[in-house]
């Protein structure tokens, strides 16, 4: 023993007196085989992405909902705001051809892919507790699809498009981890 009797190996004097250490997680067999458990709780890092992925979700569905509000304008109040749009970009030497037929398509498609993500996102993010092989690759899947997406408009020079691709990349990680393999079963 050293000159404080404190074991010189046991630096956080977590030791009991027979010099064995204490067992390590909550069922004794390390975070991510406790995840294994049936009765385990869910890991943080499944929190985390079930979380993100509801905000997402609910981001999505409102972006839907106001491009499909923005289709509801009328045509003559659409054009007009597109007239002084092509104003504003002529004098600065752009030549904008933009009709209320190409813009209400437009809304319409955009409605579409931020509804369906945003659906698909709460619909994920609802099952993420059930512990099925199929949630755990749905998940994944999901969210590298939706960060190829996002990595096809950062190459197209959309910068903004960057930290989305990082919550997503995070998510896709935090599914990833021990914990959260062993939770799906996937050790």
């Amino acid at each position: 023993m050293s000159p404080s009797a404190q074991d010189p190996h046991d630096f956080d004097g977590e030791r009991s007196a027979g010099g064995v250490p204490p067992r390590r997680g909550p069922f004794g067999f390390g975070p991510h085989l406790d995840a294994l458990r049936p009765d385990a709780p869910t890991p943080r890092a499944v929190a985390v992405v079930r979380t993100l992925m509801f905000i997402g979700g609910s981001c999505g569905l409102a972006l839907g909902a106001l491009f499909l509000m923005g289709l509801s304008v009328p045509a003559e109040a659409m054009n007009e705001a597109l007239q002084d749009q092509v104003d504003i970009a002529a004098e600065q030497g752009v030549e904008l051809v933009v009709t209320v037929d190409l813009m209400r398509s437009l809304m319409g498609v955009l409605a579409l892919v931020t509804g369906a993500y945003g659906l698909l996102s709460t619909l994920l993010a609802t099952r993420i507790q059930r512990r099925t092989v199929g949630v755990f690759w749905g998940v994944v899947l999901f969210q590298a699809a939706a960060g190829l997406l996002l990595l096809w408009n950062l190459l197209g020079g959309e910068w903004f498009s960057l930290v989305p691709l990082g919550f997503t990349a995070a998510m896709v990680a935090f599914m990833f981890t021990r914990e959260g393999r062993a939770y799906y079963g996937l050790l």
